[in-house]
């Protein structure tokens, strides 16, 4: 199996190709960079591996939510090689990665997975861990202010992602003292999307869409 997996939705660009097991990665912190990166990465690692686009098995890709620029660029190109190759694509959650990235084994038990949604609001989602690594969505993705958050579970909860590195004091009060680490430096990754494929179902390019969660982002681009 050769998967390609491109994770663009935040101001993290990441790509991973998988070669029968054997994973490549090229990543970088890269605001506003994912456009100039993405491609170059992508024919690096085919390279590296001695194959061509043509030679895919699949695309992952991650869905959404994230930033509307960055998060298009990356489902354009995935859209883009699943039409071009006629292969499938895997369309996996941004928090979801989020959540795996930061807590690979599954050790922590619970995982609040929350991004910067801009606009005093975050992207979050509350995972509870499973075997494996595995990390189970507690209900829907959600954007808000930091301050209405509820634990559906009393945890306790790592808390993961860009959202803890702006709201960190807000995040912390409004959750009532569940949470047992923080892990403002995770990021979703191209890796765990490769992880996460398996676990959702494959869509022909032309059914490929984003998740913005945001309903006014989208109408307000209309």
């Amino acid at each position: 199996m050769i998967r390609l997996a491109v994770e663009t939705a935040t101001d993290f660009c990441s790509v991973a190709l998988e070669v029968n097991g054997e994973v490549r990665v090229r990543e970088a912190l890269a605001p506003r960079r994912h456009a100039e990166l993405l491609v170059p990465w992508m024919r690096e690692l085919l390279a590296e591996a001695g194959i061509g686009f043509a030679d895919l098995d699949a695309v992952v890709v991650s869905r959404g939510p994230g930033g509307f620029t960055s998060l298009r660029i990356g489902l354009g190109v995935a859209q883009g090689l699943a039409l071009a190759h006629d292969i499938a694509v895997y369309p996996v959650s941004t928090l979801s990665a989020l959540a795996r990235a930061a807590d690979p084994e599954g050790a922590a038990g619970h995982v609040l997975a929350v991004l910067d949604a801009r606009m005093s609001e975050i992207y979050a989602a509350w995972f509870r861990c499973g075997v494996a690594g595995t990390h189970e969505c507690l209900g829907e993705e959600h954007v808000g202010p930091p301050s209405r958050l509820v634990a559906p579970e009393p945890g306790p909860w790592l808390a993961a992602g860009s959202g803890m590195a702006v709201y960190a004091a807000q995040i912390e009060q409004a959750v009532g003292g569940v949470l047992c680490g923080q892990r403002p430096d995770a990021w979703p990754d191209a890796r765990s999307l490769l992880l996460l494929a398996d676990s959702v179902e494959p869509v022909n390019a032309w059914q490929l869409e984003p998740t913005y969660v945001r309903d006014k982002v989208t109408d307000q681009r209309r």
